[in-house]
This record gives C-alpha cells, structure tokens and sequence, in this order.
C-alpha cells in the first residue's frame, strides 16, 4: 500500500481526536462534571446532579472553577432525599453535608439552617474549625444556645463566621469572650467597640487565628483608621497607645503605615522625620512614600538633595518637575533609595 500525503493526514487527524477523546475519558473517569448536569435547587449553585450523581462546586462559572475552584462528588447520597439547605450545605435520610464532606454528630432529621445562616440541630451549634488549614464543621464546645444563635459582624460585606451570639454572649472562634453583649459591633476593619471599651484583633503566630484585645477604655469623638485608631484625645497604633490626652486638630491617613496627627508624622506607629520636615505643610505622593516641603524632599527617609524642593511639583501620578529636570517613577522602587528617572528639561 503506497502512502500519500492525504493518508498521512487522516492518520493524524485521527490520532490527535482519538488523544482529546482519551482526554474527555480521562476528565469523566476522575470525577470532573462532564456533563456539567442541573441544578437540584434553582435557588443555589453549589450542588448538581448528572448521570453520574450529585456533586459540589465552589464556584459557579467554569473559568473560576478551573482557577481556583473545587468540586466533589458527594459519597453514599440517597438522591431520593437529597436536598440543599443553603450554599454549600445540604442533607438526605442519612447524612448532612457541608461542600463536600459528610458532616459527623448531626441529628440529620432536626438539622438545618437557620435564619441567620447558622448551622443547627435539636440541641447543638455547628462552627468551622480552623485549626488546621482546610478547616472543618464540628459541634461548638462553647453551650451556644440553639435556638438563639447568629451571626452579626459584616466585614468587607460579607457575614464573618468566626464570630457569633445569642441571647446572652459574644464568642470568637467558639470562644465566650467577655464584651457586653448588645452593644459590641465592629468600627472599620479590624476594630471593634462596646459601650466601654475600645477593642482590636491581632494575630497569634501561634494559634494562627485573630486574637481579640481590648485596648482602652472608650472615649468620643472615635474615628477607625486601618492600623492607628483615634480614641477622643488618645491615639492607638495596633494595641498601643502611642498619644495621650492631645487635642487632636488632624488626623489623616498618608500611606501604609504612615499617618499625620496634628503637626506630627508617624510611620509604623514611630515619630518620622521629626525635625527634619515640616509636616503641617508638607505635600505626599506616590502613596505616601515621598514627602516635600519647600526646602526638602524625601523618599521614604531618604533626603533626594538632587532635587530643588521649592519648585518641584507633580505633573502626573508618577511624574514629577522642578526648575531644571522631569522626575519619572521607575518602573520598579522596591528595596531603591531613589525612586525617580531622571531627565534634563
């Protein structure tokens, strides 16, 4: 049999779709949702079923999923009694799941999600353990009462689960903590207030989780910055009290880190550039990073004695002149002590 041209094409073309083919196998025989199935609950996107069973997915549109999403189909289900309880939570005569993973200690018949997105049955409060990486559902240590547990702290739009109460107490990673009940509520990010005291979380290497510290008893006015808090006449920077008892007339975010307060400049909660700045009329840019008055200009703590500070002014966010040269932005000023390209007019 003589060999063409044309035959040689077919070949390929047949081996390269005998190849996606073993490739489609391959993804169905994994547990990869091919066919990506229906919906069992309009009213939630994380569960599905298809020829093969339900499974689970974190993320709703194929290219996230891809990305960083996970899926997994869901072991022994009874289809029969399978239904969704809420994203990601779901139970039949047998089981409660939470994605995934079957959910151990349940009272699978009272279970369910309460009004407040808790997870509960007849007589226990279920919370996410995360003491290791991935975290886990397990019945709460803390005696939660049941019937009046919620979540309440929004932070960056969302409900945070760490947090929760009931009729009588505040807890925090399943912890009781000792805050008056109805009026705690977070201030900003990471601050939070009751009726008496002024409260932050930092993090515990140890425990890797956000500890809660109270930090000073609560004044008025309050105003919540991301690392530095004003508290009436007192200044905090994380858990420190870095001002007492000052008359504040300004108080104003300059970069990450870095903070004007009255006529003083603060950097890492450190006074900054003190006596060598004149901060009240200081000008910032690049994020804080360069600093000007009209007889200095600064990268960071670095004096650019380059440049002619009465005449230098921005022309654009990363474009710069004074009398004589054009000042560009490098492209990279990571770890540089002089941030700018510099160009004669």
């Amino acid at each position: 049999m003589k060999i063409n041209k044309t035959t040689t094409g077919s070949i390929v073309g047949i081996g390269i779709a005998i190849v996606i083919a073993m490739y489609v196998l391959m993804y169905i025989i994994g547990g990869f949702p091919i066919p990506r199935g229906s919906k069992v609950n309009n009213n939630y996107y994380t569960y599905y079923k298809n020829i093969f069973g339900i499974y689970y997915i974190s993320v709703e549109h194929a290219p996230a999923l891809f990305n960083y999403g996970s899926w997994g189909y869901l072991d022994d289900v009874d289809i029969q009694t399978f239904k969704v309880l809420g994203e990601g939570w779901a139970k039949d005569a047998n089981h409660v799941w939470h994605n995934d993973k079957i959910v151990k200690n349940t009272d699978v018949n009272s279970f369910h999600i309460n009004q407040h997105g808790v997870a509960v049955d007849k007589d226990k409060v279920f919370i996410r353990d995360s003491s290791n990486e991935w975290g886990y559902i397990r019945p709460s240590h803390s005696g939660i009462d049941v019937e009046t547990a919620e979540y309440f702290i929004y932070r960056l739009g969302e409900l945070q689960d760490e947090w929760m109460r009931d009729k009588n107490f505040v807890y925090h990673y399943d912890k009781r903590i000792d805050v008056d009940r109805n009026s705690f509520e977070i201030y900003g990010e990471d601050w939070f207030i009751d009726n008496d005291f002024l409260y932050k979380t930092l993090y515990n290497d140890v425990t890797r989780k956000w500890d809660l510290h109270r930090i000073d008893s609560l004044q008025k006015p309050i105003e919540a910055g991301y690392q530095y808090f004003r508290n009436g006449r007192n200044i905090i920077y994380n858990d420190s009290i870095i001002l007492k008892y000052i008359d504040v007339q300004r108080f104003e975010e300059i970069g990450v880190g870095k903070y004007r307060i009255n006529n003083m400049l603060f950097l890492w909660g450190k006074p900054f550039l003190k006596d060598s700045l004149n901060v009240e009329n200081a000008r910032f840019y690049f994020h804080g990073h360069i600093a000007a008055d009209n007889e200095n200009v600064y990268y960071v703590h670095n004096l650019l004695d380059d440049i002619d500070a009465s005449t230098f002014r921005q022309i654009d966010d990363e474009t710069f002149e004074d009398k004589s040269y054009i000042y560009t932005i490098k492209e990279k000023t990571w770890g540089e002590t002089y941030p700018f390209v510099k160009k004669k007019k």
